[in-house]
């Protein structure tokens, strides 16, 4: 099944590229292609896209599954990124005294710090923790998209930014639907392997668990229910270490974009 899936996409793709190449008026005109910011700002923007959303699909499982967070305190924490992107967007007014590189590279730093952070946190995460790093995404997210748009079309023909604007959100998209299925994927196999890794420690032969009395409370190998509790302890540690990776790839990936943004030429005013 995979197999063929992958068939059926490359085909794809080789039907789009040779539609493109040699049609009178393709579905993408690569002409476009040539603008070199445009160029440069597709491949920036496939890269935010895969940043944008991300966080807020890993924050709330791993606040609820790791520590147990309410909805409430969750949606709190995620409003912060919010009032990030609202700050980002009001800096935005003086926008024009700065060159627009420096604000790609802070925001893109911004992320990848925020990412440094979340992947450096443990089980015992608090709520402030999450809530400053949430919000410093969104700052990153505001003071990104501004002068990502502005270098993308400042040297690109006028008759075609219709086309041009609707291949730069379609390609953000698509980096954002990418990047979150991979970030899961991560965080989802590095956790069983985690828990693989881990789960032979939990055994008659491993002194730490012969001192468990007064040390661990429940976890014993003595009764179904200290097992069971062992096992959960085992698993909420494998999970965190599975959304610790998937960070690490958060900011990696923020870093990685910063010497594409040094490329972009900034038109003369």
């Amino acid at each position: 099944m995979i197999l063929m899936c992958g068939a059926l996409a490359a085909l794809a793709l080789y039907i789009f590229i040779a539609h493109s190449a040699t049609a009178e008026r393709p579905f993408l005109n690569p002409k476009l292609l040539a603008d070199r910011n445009y160029a440069l700002g597709l491949a920036i923007v496939f890269v935010f896209g895969m940043l944008n959303f991300t966080p807020t699909t890993l924050l709330p499982p791993l606040m609820q599954g790791v520590r147990g967070y309410p909805d409430s305190v969750i949606g709190i924490v995620l409003g912060a990124r919010g009032v990030g992107t609202l700050i980002g967007f009001f800096l935005m007014f003086w926008a024009n005294k700065f060159d627009p590189r420096f604000l790609l590279v802070m925001g893109f730093a911004c992320q990848a710090y925020s990412g440094w952070v979340l992947a450096h946190f443990s089980v015992d995460l608090t709520t402030w923790g999450v809530l400053w790093t949430s919000a410093l995404q969104g700052f990153g997210v505001g003071v990104i998209w501004v002068p990502l748009t502005l270098v993308t079309f400042a040297t690109l023909d006028k008759r075609s930014t219709a086309e041009a604007t609707a291949i730069f959100h379609l390609v953000r998209n698509i980096g954002s639907s990418i990047f979150i299925s991979l970030s899961i994927t991560v965080a989802l196999r590095t956790a069983r392997i985690t828990y693989s890794e881990l789960a032979p420690n939990a055994s008659p032969m491993n002194r730490a668990l012969s001192m468990q009395e007064g040390m661990f409370g429940s976890w014993s190998l003595d009764d179904a229910a200290s097992l069971a509790a062992l096992s959960q302890e085992i698993s909420r540690q494998s999970m965190m270490i599975g959304y610790l990776n998937a960070f690490h790839l958060f900011e990696w990936t923020a870093l990685a974009v910063i010497p594409l943004v040094l490329l972009v030429k900034v038109p003369r005013r």
